[in-house]
Order: structure tokens, then sequence, then C-alpha cells
């Protein structure tokens, strides 16, 4: 995948040449149904949302600015409230085809709100009602308190008008056999010759556009699914709920829809933080390297954290160790590892996938190196497995985690429709194959799969005419931009690079490995990204946080002092 986000679940390394076709991200997916598809725009007369933002509306958009927003409590939870709005499908033509919105509030718990907190966990493709519905594990006591706190499914996923990638009989298919829906394409591409994998990766992005062309229900969504509508989309959602500004808290991907947000909207900025953040003027195959490095250099950290155990499998100091990492990949694709679980092995690329995930959160380090230990000296692939396994909600109906499981494998190809409408097809095969060669170079042990995205792109077929560029959003309130010095998908220099681009842009640092800083590395990160989104109040330039594994709860007892001013006014 182009953009890797929340962490646990979101590294898929597959064995294809080009990436993510089977990408794991985290969506709240509604099977096949989704309300308000295809509708006429709602009437410009029609009632006002109460507290509706008297900010400028632009030209033509009146009617989805002025839409009632039907809060009700959400089946699956009455302690949180669920609404659908309509936005233009394409907003050159905002008179045209309509597409709908889910969102998912959870409500302030005090008596003094402040106003309304927008999130986005990531992805591109990362369900922001997923997001919310984790309440107290997302989110501080303070802002819980004082903020409603609103996700939203982007345009294209999940309960928002989804883009469709299998049909009826194959989603039911899936969630009758969900083990059964590795993606096997994939291991065909393994087998192809080295010269070949251009050719591979362009046929792999058009044999991944074709179904979802053909089940998508709303013609043309795939062509509509860029960052900078939702970015859009985000302003509308601002609008309906009163704000004259908008408060935002973004994390990884959810950074560079913040950014777009305010190279868009500079002077609807409100309080906004960009947690892990991506660099927005960086192009796909260049942001596919950086990132292959980044991961390659966090699996280094863990090899030396794991040889200073009394345990650790891995012997002969960090370039051994990750030699060793890469014998165990290929045996495993040679003979897949036996698990617990009758039927069930590990291969090479499941193997890969779950030291990958692990990179993401520090806290999963000592149990990597427990089921490496298995992997390794008894040949037993069983903790592995778990390692890899797709997360699940606790108390979690099986068939219903099923029909989820298979509504996000239709939804899946959400992220290179993003990815390819984000970034313009550049370079031709020599090119493609010289940069493959060095994101070899930088990570032969986890890059495999983060190569040829411009390959694929070519095969996938849909592009806009957007070109990535620094954004400064002149005018803009301050912007806080936390980077973590150890991040394995967003590397720590591109926090740097955006927060010197933005001409408001600060800079919170992260000494630690992990992806996501916020209510994951500590109450350091946690008391500051609060006092900005509470009371408008910075750290000091050049603060740094070092990492702490703390449990949510220790971290919101830490919060900082001091009552929220209104999010409207900036300190």
């Amino acid at each position: 995948m182009t953009r890797i986000s929340t962490p646990g679940n979101l590294f898929a390394p597959s064995r294809r040449p080009a990436l993510a076709l089977a990408a794991a991200v985290c969506l709240a997916v509604s099977a096949c149904g989704y309300p308000g598809a295809g509708r006429a725009a709602p009437s410009a007369t029609g009632a006002v949302a109460s507290g509706a933002s008297a900010a400028p509306v632009p030209a033509g958009l009146e009617p989805f600015y002025s839409q009632t927003v039907s809060w009700a409590p959400c089946e699956d939870d009455d302690g949180f409230q669920c609404a659908t709005v309509s936005v233009p499908l394409d907003y050159k033509d905002p008179a045209g085809r309509t597409i709908s919105l889910a969102l998912k509030k959870l409500p302030a718990s005090g008596t003094s709100p402040i106003g309304s907190l927008f999130v986005n966990p990531g992805g591109p493709g990362g369900s922001g009602i997923d997001l919310v519905s984790q309440g107290a594990q997302a989110f501080s006591a303070d802002l819980r308190a004082h903020y409603d706190i609103i996700g939203f499914d982007p345009r294209g996923v999940g309960a928002s008008t989804p883009l469709t990638c299998l049909s009826p009989e194959e989603i039911k298919q899936v969630a009758q056999d969900p083990a059964g829906t590795q993606d096997a394409p994939a291991a065909k591409e393994a087998e192809a010759p080295e010269e070949e994998f251009a050719q591979a990766a362009l046929d792999s992005g058009r044999q991944a556009a074709e179904p979802c062309e053909r089940h998508t229900p709303v013609p043309g969504l795939i062509d509509h699914m860029d960052t900078g509508s939702v970015a859009r989309d985000l302003d509308v959602l601002r609008g309906l709920v009163g704000e004259e500004r908008l408060t935002y808290l973004g994390t990884s991907y959810g950074t560079y829809l913040g950014a777009r947000y305010a190279e868009l909207f500079p002077d609807k900025v409100g309080r906004m933080v960009l947690d892990s953040a991506q660099d927005p003027a960086v192009d796909n195959a260049r942001l596919r390297i950086d990132q292959a490095a980044a991961l390659e250099r966090t699996l280094r950290a863990y090899v030396e954290h794991c040889q200073k155990g009394d345990a650790c499998p891995l012997s002969g100091g960090v370039e051994a160790g990750t030699a060793q990492l890469r014998d165990l990949f290929d045996r495993a694709d040679a003979a897949p590892l036996p698990t617990s679980t009758q039927g069930v092995t590990i291969d090479g690329a499941t193997a890969r996938n779950a030291v990958g995930q692990t990179m993401y959160d520090e806290t999963l380090w000592d149990r990597l190196t427990s089921a490496l230990t298995a992997a390794i000296k008894d040949g037993d692939g069983t903790e592995l497995a778990a390692l890899s396994a797709p997360a699940t909600e606790e108390g979690q109906d099986p068939e219903a985690a099923a029909s989820k499981q298979a509504a996000q494998a239709a939804n899946g190809p959400a992220i290179n429709a993003v990815d390819c409408l984000d970034y313009p097809v550049r370079g031709d095969q020599a090119q493609w194959d010289a940069q493959a060669a060095q994101t070899r170079k930088v990570a032969p042990t986890l890059g495999e799969g983060l190569s040829y995205p411009d390959a694929f792109c070519q095969g996938w077929g849909h592009h806009s005419d957007h070109e990535p560029a620094a954004v400064r959003a002149q005018g803009a309130a301050p912007i806080l931009v936390v980077g973590v010095t150890g991040d394995p998908a967003t590397p720590y220099e591109w926090a740097q690079s955006l927060a010197s681009q933005l001409e408001s842009g600060h800079l919170l640092t992260v000494r630690g490995n992990g992806h996501g800083a916020y209510m994951r590395m500590g109450s350091c990160v946690s008391s500051a990204v609060d006092a900005y989104l509470l009371r408008g109040e910075l750290p000091e330039p050049g603060a740094t946080c070092q990492a702490r594994y703390e449990t949510p709860a220790e971290q919101s007892s830490s919060s900082p002092a001091g009552e929220p001013d209104s999010a409207g006014t900036q300190s």
C-alpha cells in the first residue's frame, strides 16, 4: 500500500511486485448496501442543520452545506450517534449524481462542550467510524469530555457509498470461508522472473480495477476518490456541524488529508494536529522507497532489542539477525510452517507480514520474539499466525466478524483507488526497475511488495491531474505536526519536512519506535496534543517527548490541567 496507517493490522506485503491488492485496511463496512447513493442533490430550500456554520459557502454547493443532519442513536451502540449526509460525486458537477457519507459521533461527556473534533485514522481507506468506536482507547478523558468527536468513512469506504470489488456471490463465499481469502494471484506472480515484474505489476493493476468497475453500484466512483475530494467533503461536514473552523486530529494518511484541507481552506483551519505525518511533496516512487527504508530501520531496532534479551533466536549481531529472518522467510516459502490449527500453515509472505505488523507497535516486540523462537527453533508457525491474523472485536459474534471481513475484502482496493488518483504515473520500465533495485537495497528484509507503484497505477487506469507539491497553507492557524523518530511507515523526515513547509507548522518530536503517537506513546505526547486541541497551547519550539508505552487510562490521568477554551479561538 502506498501509505500505511492504523497500527497493528496494516502491514500487508505480498508476494506480488505491485502492492496492496489485498491490503488489510481496518474498515467499518456495511455489506453491499449504502443509504442515499444516486439521490438528487438536497433541496436548497431544505431546513438548515441546527447551528449551521456562518462561514462562506463555495458557490454551487449551498444545498449540501444547508442539508439537515439527522443524528440518531447508532444501531450497534446507542452510546454513539450516527448520521448520513450527501455530497457531490464530482465537485466540478455539483448538480449531478450524489454519494453518501456515513458519520459516527461520540457526544461530549462533559457539561461544557467546546465544539466538534473530526478525526481520521489513516489508510487511505481507514474507517473514521471504527476509530470513534474505540472511545477511551483512542481519545483522552479530557477530549471526550469537551468535544463531540466525529469520525466518517471517506467516500468509497466502508459504510459510506463504497467501492465494491467483489460480486455478491464472492462476498458470500468469503463470509463462509474467511480463512480462504488469501489472494491467489499473488502466488502466481511470485514465480515471474524479475525482468517481468513491471509487466506483472501493470497486469495486477488492470486486474484489480476491473471488478471494482463492474461491481461498484455508483458508476464513476472509482474516478472520484481522490484526497482533494475527501478534503472538500470534510469542509461540508465542518459546515454542517456548525463550526466556522475545523478542529481536526489525523494520523498517518490522515495527516495528508489534513494538509490538503489546509491548503484548500486555510482560513477555515482551527486547531489541527497531524500525527505521524506524510510529506505531500513526495511522489509515489520516492514515497515507497522512503517507507521501505524506514521499515527496515525499525526492524533493525527490533533485532537489536531482541538480542539484548536472554531468549532471542537471532544471533550474531544486527546484520546476522536480519539475514536469519530472510532465511526464515525463504524456508517458509519452500516448506510452509505448520500451526496448531489443522490445515493452516504459514508461508514466507505471511511470516513477513507478521514481522512487519509488529514494527508498528513496540509493545508487541516481545511477543514477536516468542513467535520467532517457536518458528526458528521448533518449526512451529502458530504464534506467527496469531500475530498476522486480523484483529477481532472482543466478544464479537463469529458470523458477524466473518461478514465484516468479507465486506472489508470487497472494499479493500479502495486504497488503490485513492493512491492512483493522488499520484500521477511517472517513469518507464527502466526507471521502475531502478527504483525497485533501490528498494531492495534499502530494505532487503521487509521491502518486498513495496516496488512498482507507478506500473501498478498505470494498469489500474484511473488517474487525476494532481501533482505532489509542498503545502504552505498560507494564513492558516497553527498546525501541530507530530513525528516519531523510529516510525516504520511515515519516516520522521516527513514530519520535519511537512512542519517546515507549512507557514504555521510546529513540530513535536517523539523519540521511540512505532506508528501513531497520540494515546500510544505516553502522557508527554497525549498531554501536548490535548493542550493544543483544548486550549490552543503549542509545545515550545524544539520540544521532544520520550516514548513511554502507557495504557490509555494512564495517559488520560496525566492530561494537562486547566480549563479548555473555545476551539474557535486561537491562542
